[in-house]
């Protein structure tokens, strides 16, 4: 299989020595991390259920959606000063860690943060200049708090670039236990701290976005140090000599740009429809879709866990010029996710009137939003992590096109079905959006990255869920409703059928990779 490179995409490491690696070490190294990952994201999926349940119980719609929207805005900006630094860094550390050039990947951190560090001073800058008339637009009802909401990120947007882009980079030391411990186990749990520490004390609402920014940048600031300590450490054993300081600074830059772009669309897909049923619905309708598509985000996270261990992963095994490991890699983690995510999603469907009123009664109004994504999202999570693929294989400037595609699409279907079918109709466009953008990389890297998708592996994981979950799950809605008595007796026999099922086709599907989660030997 053969990677081509376009000519300003060069491997940060093209034309070295390809390091050892022993037999089955990144196959168990996934698994392992895998596991890791998986826990935290679990943790964390559950941390972020209960911040939104608490957010929308505690506080309203109309209040959760103001607080919803800050957060949007903050999620977009916080992509625009990161400029794509946060992936260039999780790649080219990577590659040339696995290179053993420590030297120079201690000079491209140095070489994208330091950038971004100045760059996240003028989007904060900018922000705090226009809080006053994007609040009169965004919360024309409750201009003076929209204002302090926006000043509070606008503080924030300063660590959180260089921050965020430090947490990602750990993922390139040789394991995932940082990034799980800062990010999956200390940020949800700071928040909700925070957040009942609020409610008990009955304080003002305008600290309430403090609960969601003070413990991500004290998380920034501990991951800033960490990764900056270990490159720091690794550059003096360094047996390469390094490369000109300007080629590193040119490649990493040209890699990051257009990504930057590319995640300014991805997020944008992700955020913008808050934002558009808000200016468009309404405030609390803009909370109710906030608490649905929140579910639904939180539910991918078993995508996020995967996609956090293949990226160096595959960043490695394309650095190497060992594609067959990289076609691998993806096939296990895209069968691992619609194994894990879609008895989620079809149960999620099929009980989302019961989800939706654990927030609130006026919540219960997203159920039919909450349903349709469920449904429509099960494509794009069959199709993996693909986007990451193409990007670890130095292809930004392809994912920064197709995304802007997939934003365009979700804002054109977003303005024209919001007014006409509410948050059912935000819920189609924003799930077309996300599926267009791994269709188009599915299309395009043809005679580029010439890795096969893992069809047959995948549509036999997807047949299992749709038998064990998806079937059960219509019959005992159809005959006892969907509440929590239908949700007990679906779920153990989903359970128990899904593991009956499973068991003749572990090997087929990639299962006994599990067995090194407990450390055992293939």
């Amino acid at each position: 299989m053969t990677v081509s490179s376009e000519p300003t995409e060069r491997r940060p490491d093209a034309g070295r020595t390809p390091g050892p690696t022993p037999a089955g070490a990144d196959r168990k190294g996934l698994a392992r991390s895998g596991a890791m990952t998986l826990a935290g994201s679990v943790y964390a999926a559950l941390a972020g259920f209960a911040l939104t349940v608490l957010v929308g119980r505690w506080f309203g719609a109309e209040l959760s959606g103001l607080y919803f929207m800050a957060v949007a805005v903050f999620m977009i900006l916080n992509v625009v000063a990161m400029a794509g630094g946060d992936s260039g860094l999780v790649r080219s550390v990577a590659a040339y860690r696995a290179t053993g050039a420590h030297e120079d990947a201690w000079w491209v951190s140095s070489a994208i943060l330091a950038p971004m560090l100045a760059w996240s001073l003028v989007v904060a800058g900018g922000l705090a200049a226009l809080a006053g008339p994007l609040a009169a637009v965004l919360t024309p009802d409750d201009v003076n708090l929209g204002r302090t909401f926006l000043l509070v990120l606008a503080l924030t947007l300063v660590f959180s670039a260089v921050g965020q882009a430090s947490v990602n980079g750990t993922r390139s030391l040789g394991g995932a236990r940082t990034f799980v411990l800062l990010y999956q186990v200390w940020l949800p749990t700071g928040r909700l701290l925070l957040l009942g520490l609020l409610w008990l004390t009955d304080g003002p609402t305008a600290l309430l976005l403090w609960t969601w920014t003070v413990p991500l940048v004290l998380m920034d600031l501990v991951a800033f140090g960490l990764l900056r300590r270990t490159l720091r450490h690794d550059r003096l054993a360094s047996g390469i000599a390094p490369r000109p300081r300007r080629q590193v600074l040119r490649e990493a830059w040209a890699f990051n740009l257009p990504r930057g772009l590319a995640s300014l669309c991805e997020i944008g897909i992700k955020w913008a429809d808050v934002l558009l049923v808000g200016l468009l619905l309404g405030p609390a309708a803009a909370g109710v879709w906030a608490a649905a598509s929140r579910f639904v985000t939180t539910g991918i996270m078993a995508m996020e866990a995967l996609r956090i261990v293949t990226a160096p992963l595959l960043a490695s095994a394309f650095a190497r010029d060992r594609h067959d490991e990289a076609a691998e890699v993806h096939a296990m983690s895209t069968t691992w996710l619609v194994l894990l995510s879609w008895p989620m999603f079809l149960t999620l469907a099929a009980f989302s009137p019961l989800v939706m009123s654990l927030v609130g009664p006026e919540f219960t109004a997203a159920a039919p939003a909450l349903t349709v994504m469920c449904l429509g999202l099960l494509g794009y999570l069959a199709l993996g992590n693909i986007n990451s693929m193409l990007l670890m294989a130095g292809l930004s400037r392809l994912t920064a096109a197709n995304s802007v595609v997939s934003l365009g699409l979700n804002l054109g279907l977003g303005l024209l079905l919001i007014p006409v079918w509410g948050l059912p109709g935000a819920a189609v466009a924003w799930c077309l959006a996300l599926t267009s953008d791994s269709v188009l990389c599915a299309l395009r890297r043809r005679g580029r990255v010439d890795v096969a998708l893992p069809w047959r592996e995948v549509g036999l994981a997807g047949g299992v869920a749709v038998l064990a979950f998806g079937l059960p799950a219509l019959a005992v809605v159809l005959v006892l409703g969907p509440g929590l008595l239908g949700l007990a007796v679906q779920l153990p026999v989903s359970l128990l059928l899904y593991v009956a099922l499973l068991l003749p086709l572990r090997h087929r599907l990639h299962l006994g990779e599990v067995r090194a989660l407990i450390g055992a030997r293939r």
